[in-house]
Formats: C-alpha cells, sequence, structure tokens
C-alpha cells in the first residue's frame, strides 16, 4: 500500500511542476501585455521604473512624452527635467512628484511633458533623458509616433511656434524723402531790385 502511494507521489511531481510552469508563463504574459514591447520602452532608474516611454509628435516640431513612472524605494521623488533629443521639454505643472508606491503618468491625461522645436520625425526613434531628484538620470530611445488614432489628442492643444526675436518682421517704414519743401505760396519772391537812379530833378532855374 505503502509503495502504491509513494508512486502516486513520484508520477505526481513532473504534473505538479509542468503546472506551475504554465501558470508562471501566464503571469509572465500578463506582464507583458501591461506594457507591450510595442507600445513603448521600460526601464529603470535606481527605485524609480519608467514604462511605456514614448513620443508623440506632429513631425513639425511639437512633441509630448507619454510614459508610466513608479517608485518602489522608501521615499517619495520627483522628476525635475526631460530633455527629447537636444531640446529640453516644458514640465507644464513644474516639477512632477512621484509618490513610495505609487504611479504618475506622463502625457495628456497626467502631467503634460511637451517639446517645442524638436527633431522627432513618426517612424523613427529619439533620445529621451529623464533627471530626478534623487534618483540617477537615464536615457532612453523612445519610439516616435504619429499623433492620430488613440494619440490623436495627445499634443497640447495651442501647439506653440518659436515667436519671432523682438525686431523681427518687418520694420515700420520711417520717412526716408527729404524733408517737405517749406511753404512759399504767398510770399513773393524777391524782385529785381531797381538799378536805374532816381528821375532826373529839373536844372533849369526859372529865367527872369
Amino acid at each position: 500500500m505503502k509503495v502504491a502511494v509513494r508512486r502516486l507521489l513520484v508520477a505526481a511531481v513532473p504534473v505538479l511542476a509542468l503546472a506551475l510552469s504554465a501558470a508562471g508563463c501566464g503571469i509572465h504574459e500578463q506582464t507583458q501585455r501591461w506594457y507591450p514591447a510595442d507600445n513603448g520602452v521600460n526601464t529603470e532608474a535606481g527605485d524609480i521604473g519608467l514604462r511605456n516611454v514614448q513620443v508623440i509628435s506632429d513631425g513639425e516640431g511639437t512633441a509630448t512624452v507619454v510614459a508610466t513612472l513608479t517608485n518602489r524605494g522608501a521615499a517619495e521623488d520627483e522628476l525635475v527635467e526631460v530633455r527629447i533629443g537636444d531640446v529640453t521639454a516644458e514640465l507644464a505643472d513644474g516639477p512632477v512628484e512621484i509618490p513610495v508606491s505609487g504611479i504618475t503618468d506622463l502625457g495628456p491625461d497626467g502631467d503634460r511633458v511637451d517639446g517645442f522645436d524638436v527633431d522627432a520625425d513618426p517612424g523613427h526613434t529619439v533620445a529621451v533623458e529623464f533627471r530626478f531628484g534623487a534618483a540617477p538620470r537615464t536615457t532612453v530611445r523612445a519610439l516616435v509616433r504619429p499623433a492620430e488614432g488613440q494619440y490623436a489628442e495627445a499634443l497640447p492643444a495651442e501647439q506653440r511656434r518659436p515667436s519671432e526675436a523682438p525686431g523681427d518682421g518687418a520694420p515700420t517704414e520711417e520717412a526716408t524723402g527729404a524733408p517737405a519743401d517749406e511753404a512759399t505760396n504767398g510770399a513773393e519772391p524777391p524782385g529785381d531790385e531797381p538799378t536805374g537812379g532816381p528821375a532826373d530833378e529839373p536844372t533849369d532855374e526859372p529865367t527872369d
């Protein structure tokens, strides 16, 4: 009887291992579905996790960073700067807080990180650098996606264009002609002065 039970246990071990292996694969696949590889870049910066990092661009200089930040550390941190290529992006509300065991979203539905005059064409990749208050800075190569489909409204509502520097544009025309001639109407030009002597006075004295 004991031999039969032992044989059953031995036979059950491979089956149990196979079941656990299958379950492990299911968990791994589920984790991958949270952050699919073709949907953005995942990386770590110390205790800060960066998930689904990508850039949405109109191909004309305006771009928005989309990402999710997590914090598994014992203290809160903050995102203080983001660079898209060679351009420093604008943090719409200032430094972005990343609470302990919390999740912070970057993008149109979270904290906006917008770049202007960015060289980022859809279909290519661009370097995106993240700088934190405590965590080490990190750089990823993020895929640039067009502002369409689910990202059609991702770009800022008012896409800023490079403002003209003061003095640029058409200058105000200044008077360049000679000053207007002074009015001469009504003033007679000086005439020729008489050159003849005064009329001859009579010289003949009356005769007696």
